[in-house]
């Protein structure tokens, strides 16, 4: 739930913004990302993509007011699209995968200090990476030809890495229990 909260402030900018729209879609987002981390941004432990999605939607929003050109109107679906990206890998950069963070919230901590749990998060941010480089190319294409490019790409490849991103865990701690299980069963046969 709570990664889909940080999504909540793109969510919110991709469906205001349109022609004309990026002022408003933008400031938008810029409210649903101060309101949503207000008591983290006092405790500072502020979360990579949502302090990636803070500074990205403040300097749009900044820039939306101040610049009268329009580029950023056209292109703020795949510019967002690739600050996504951006702010993903460089997590990866880092060695600090964004998910981590937030599976955190969701696994015990005697796990946290594993190379599987690391290796876990490392490979669904990567999964995220390539879905947002997708989804940045295929908005791009979008921009000039409206028409050739279907949105549903674009939805599929989120939904495809949401669906990831869920089974993903559930089959590497599978894949650890059937190899836990094939010592026992050697040695039961010896």
């Amino acid at each position: 739930m709570a990664i889909f909260l940080s999504f909540l402030p793109w969510i919110v900018f991709w469906i205001l913004s349109g022609p004309y729209h990026y002022q408003i879609a933008a400031l938008a987002a810029t409210l649903v990302v101060i309101l949503l981390n207000i008591r983290n941004i006092k405790r500072r432990s502020i979360k990579i993509l949502d302090m990636g999605t803070l500074i990205f939607f403040v300097v749009l929003t900044g820039i939306s007011f101040l610049s009268k050109s329009t580029w950023i109107d056209h292109y703020s679906a795949p510019v967002s699209s690739a600050v996504m990206f951006f702010i993903a890998a460089l997590s990866l950069a880092i060695r600090k995968p964004f998910t981590i963070q937030y599976a955190y919230e969701q696994v015990e901590p005697e796990y946290w200090d594993s190379p599987q749990f690391y290796a876990t998060n490392r490979t669904i941010t990567m999964v995220w990476c390539i879905a947002f480089a997708i989804n940045s190319f295929f908005s791009y294409l979008y921009v000039g030809h409206p028409y050739k490019v279907d949105w549903v790409i674009i939805i599929l490849v989120i939904v495809a890495a949401v669906k990831f991103t869920a089974w993903y865990p559930d089959f590497v701690e599978s894949k650890d229990r059937q190899k836990e299980a094939q010592p026992k069963q050697m040695d039961e046969e010896n």
